[in-house]
C-alpha cells in the first residue's frame, strides 16, 4: 500500500512531471513525423504552421498507466469504469480534433460515457444534504441531473481552452483543490488520480507556451479533464464521511464546493449561453467573446491573461475555503450565488464592450 507522506507526494509529482514531459515530447514528434494535424477551428489563435494537438491522448495513456497504483484504494470495477468512460470521451475528442464532429455528435458520445460511469459507479446525485432545501432525490431525477451536470462540466471546461496556459493552470488549481478535499476524506484513490493530473498538467504547460515545441491539449485533453472533474465533483457530493460534518458548520454547503472550484467555466459558459441566446444566436456557435478573449484584448499576452484569471480563481477558492469554517450554511450559499451573479454581470458588461469594439474595428 502507498503511504501518502509529504516526501512521497513531492517525489510522485516530480516523477509524473518528467514522465509526462517524455511522453508528450514523444507524442509531439510522432505527430510531426506523420503529419497528423487536426482540423483548424474558428477559435484557434495559431495562424501560421499547423501545430500538434490532442495531447489528451498522452493524458489518458498515463492516467491508465498510473491508476493501477491506486487499485488497492479504488477497486477494480470502480477504476475500470472510470477509465472506460475516460477512453470514450478522449477518443471522441481526438476524432473531433482530427476531423471535426458536430456539437450534437460530441454530446452523444459524452452521454454514452457519462451514463456508463454514473450507472456503474453509482454517481447519481441522490442526496443534496439540504442544499436549497433539497435532500433525497428519486433515482431517475438524480441520474438525469448527473447527466446534465456532466455534459455541462465537460463542455464548459473545453470552452475555456481558448488561450495558451489557461486550461493547464485551471487543471492544476482544480485537481489540487480536489486533492485537498479527498485527502481530508481519506479517499486515497481519488487523491492519487488528482496528483497524477496535477503532474501531467504541469508537464504540459511548457509545451503549450513554447514557440519552437508548441503543443495543444485539444478537445481530447480538455474533454477528458472536464470528465474527470465531474467524477471528482459527484464523488465528493455523494460522500457520507462524517469528517465533513466535523470540519464545517453545515453539510448542505458540500454541493457548493465543486461549484467554487469550477467557478471560471461555470461563469463563462453560463454567461456566454445567456448572451448568445439573447442575441438570437446558437449557444454552440464559436466566437472570441469568452472571458479569456476579453482579458487577452487588454493584456495582449497569453501568459499574463492566463496567470491573471488563474490568480483570481485561486483567490476565490481560498476565500470560500475560509468562509466554510466561519459562516453558517445559508450564508455561505447566499454569498456564493451573490458572487456568481456579480461575476456574470461583470463578464456580460465586458463582453458587450468587447463586441462594440470588434464591430467598430470591422466597420
Amino acid at each position: 500500500y502507498i503511504v501518502f507522506t509529504i516526501p512521497f507526494i513531492i517525489f510522485y509529482l516530480i516523477l509524473i512531471f518528467f514522465i509526462g514531459k517524455f511522453f508528450i515530447e514523444s507524442f509531439r514528434r510522432f505527430i510531426l513525423t506523420y503529419r497528423i494535424f487536426g482540423k483548424r477551428k474558428k477559435r484557434d489563435f495559431q495562424l501560421s504552421a499547423p501545430i500538434p494537438n490532442s495531447a489528451g491522448i498522452v493524458f489518458l495513456f498515463l492516467l491508465i498507466l498510473t491508476s493501477f497504483l491506486f487499485l488497492p484504494f479504488l477497486g477494480d470495477k470502480e477504476l475500470i469504469n472510470i477509465i472506460i468512460g475516460a477512453s470514450v470521451i478522449t477518443v471522441s475528442g481526438f476524432w473531433d480534433d482530427l476531423k471535426g464532429l458536430s456539437p450534437y455528435q460530441k454530446i452523444i458520445y459524452q452521454l454514452i460515457a457519462l451514463s456508463f460511469v454514473i450507472y456503474f459507479n453509482d454517481l447519481s446525485v441522490i442526496n443534496l444534504h439540504g442544499f436549497l432545501g433539497i435532500k433525497i432525490l428519486p433515482f431517475w431525477i438524480g441520474f438525469s441531473f448527473s447527466l446534465f451536470i456532466g455534459v455541462f462540466m465537460i463542455n464548459s471546461f473545453n470552452l475555456i481552452d481558448g488561450i495558451d496556459g489557461l486550461a493547464g493552470f485551471m487543471s492544476i488549481i482544480a485537481f489540487s483543490s480536489f486533492a485537498v478535499l479527498f485527502y481530508m476524506l481519506n479517499y486515497k484513490g481519488y487523491f492519487g488520480i488528482c496528483l497524477t493530473m496535477v503532474g501531467l498538467a504541469a508537464s504540459y504547460l511548457p509545451y503549450n507556451f513554447s514557440k519552437k515545441k508548441k503543443l495543444l491539449m485539444g478537445d481530447s485533453g480538455a474533454l477528458l479533464i472536464g470528465y474527470l472533474l465531474f467524477v471528482m465533483s459527484i464523488t465528493f457530493v455523494n460522500n457520507l464521511e462524517p469528517v465533513i460534518e466535523r470540519l464545517i458548520d453545515n453539510r448542505c454547503i458540500s454541493p457548493v464546493a465543486p461549484m467554487v472550484i469550477f467557478i471560471l467555466p461555470l461563469v463563462d459558459t453560463f454567461s456566454m449561453y445567456v448572451y448568445r441566446l439573447a442575441a438570437g444566436e446558437s449557444p454552440f456557435s464559436a466566437d472570441r467573446l469568452h472571458l479569456h478573449h476579453i482579458v487577452l484584448s487588454y493584456t495582449k499576452s497569453h501568459l499574463m491573461s492566463s496567470l491573471l484569471i488563474s490568480l483570481i480563481v485561486l483567490l476565490i477558492i481560498v476565500s470560500f475555503s475560509l468562509l466554510a469554517f466561519n459562516v453558517n450554511g445559508l450564508n455561505f450559499i447566499s454569498i456564493f450565488f451573490g458572487v456568481f451573479l456579480l461575476l456574470v454581470i461583470i463578464v456580460q458588461i465586458l463582453r458587450k464592450k468587447q463586441k462594440k469594439s470588434m464591430t467598430s474595428i470591422n466597420y
